[in-house]
C-alpha cells in the first residue's frame, strides 16, 4: 500500500503502476492486480471498489511500520529539502483533489484543514511537492 500511496500522491498514471506490479511481482496475475491496483489503491475506478483514495502522509506510515526508521528525512518537517515528501505531497493532493475530497465524508475534513494553514504554508506544500514531482524519474525501461 505504500507503493500506491506514492504512486497516487506523485500523479502517476495508475495503469502504469498497473504493468509495473505485472513485471515486478511473480504472483501478480491480472484478476489480482486489476481490480486491488486500479480500484482499491489508486482509486482510479472513481471509487467503485474502494470508498475513498488511498493515500497518507508521512506520520501514517512511520506509525503502521518500521519503514522510516533508516530515512534521512525528517517525518515532523512539513516543506522543504529534509522533509517527508509524503507529507507535502499528500497536502498537495487533497489540495488537488479537493473537490473529490468535499464530496466525500470520509475526507472532507482535510480540504478544511488545509484550508486552515496559512497561505505561506500552503505555497510552500504546492511548491515542495512541484519540485519532488518534477524530479522523479519516469517510465518502465522496455
Amino acid at each position: 500500500m505504500v507503493l500506491s500511496n506514492f504512486s497516487n500522491l506523485t500523479l502517476t498514471n495508475p495503469l502504469e503502476l498497473n504493468r509495473w506490479f505485472w513485471l515486478a511481482y511473480v504472483d501478480a496475475y491480472e484478476w489480482v492486480e486489476l481490480p486491488n491496483v486500479l480500484g482499491m489503491s489508486t482509486y482510479a475506478d472513481g471509487g467503485i471498489l474502494a470508498s475513498k483514495p488511498y493515500v497518507s502522509g508521512g506520520n501514517y506510515i512511520h506509525k503502521m511500520g518500521n519503514y522510516c526508521q533508516n530515512c534521512h528525512y525528517q517525518i515532523k518537517e512539513k516543506t522543504g529539502d529534509r522533509a517527508c515528501p509524503f507529507n507535502y505531497l499528500y497536502w498537495n493532493f487533497v489540495d488537488r483533489h479537493r473537490d473529490a475530497f468535499d464530496e466525500n465524508g470520509r475526507v472532507s475534513l482535510m480540504t478544511r484543514k488545509f484550508d486552515e494553514k496559512s497561505p505561506t504554508e500552503q505555497q510552500a506544500i504546492r511548491d515542495s511537492a512541484e519540485r519532488f514531482i518534477a524530479n522523479l524519474p519516469r517510465g518502465l525501461a522496455k
